[in-house]
């Protein structure tokens, strides 16, 4: 290899490289975290850490749909699937355009209309070591393609 194809190589290395992180990369990171908080609505749990349990289904009297709907679920779904991310230049933020989004993933104690109404934290976004690996993984993956290995 001549030393002009070489320099040639790594230059496009190192395009393929910046394109990966400042680009592709957030996207493809956003999306994974995005898929991985919304299965955390069908396993009730924050990666294996179960949420509290909700009133409605305790209750003996409860009947139909509300007995058996999973945890954060409502009759809607909205929650869960509002969870989306927005990929910058270099980054990525996950979040949920929804207003009562914040006080189930945090916990409050100043809900409803009186805003005496206590909501449990059952989080469903942030961060965690199972959420670090995946991405981490993913990112190894991604550089070994940029880089051809």
């Amino acid at each position: 290899m001549q030393i002009q194809d070489f320099s040639h190589y790594l230059q496009h290395l190192e395009d393929n490289l910046k394109r990966q992180l400042q680009h592709d990369l957030p996207i493809k990171l956003g999306n994974l975290a995005v898929r991985l908080f919304k299965d955390n609505f069908q396993k009730e749990s924050f990666f294996g850490r179960a949420w509290i349990e909700v009133k409605r289904r305790l209750n003996p009297k409860t009947r139909g749909a509300a007995a058996n709907r999973k945890i954060l679920t409502g009759p809607t779904g909205n929650l869960g699937r509002s969870i989306q991310a927005t990929p910058r230049h270099g980054s990525v933020t996950i979040h949920s355009d929804l207003p009562y989004a914040s006080a189930h993933n945090d916990g409050t104690s100043n809900a409803g209309r009186s805003h005496n109404v206590r909501i449990p934290q059952r989080q469903f976004i942030g961060p965690s070591p199972e959420l670090t690996d995946a991405i981490q993984k993913k990112i190894e993956q991604e550089i070994s393609k940029a880089l051809n290995l």
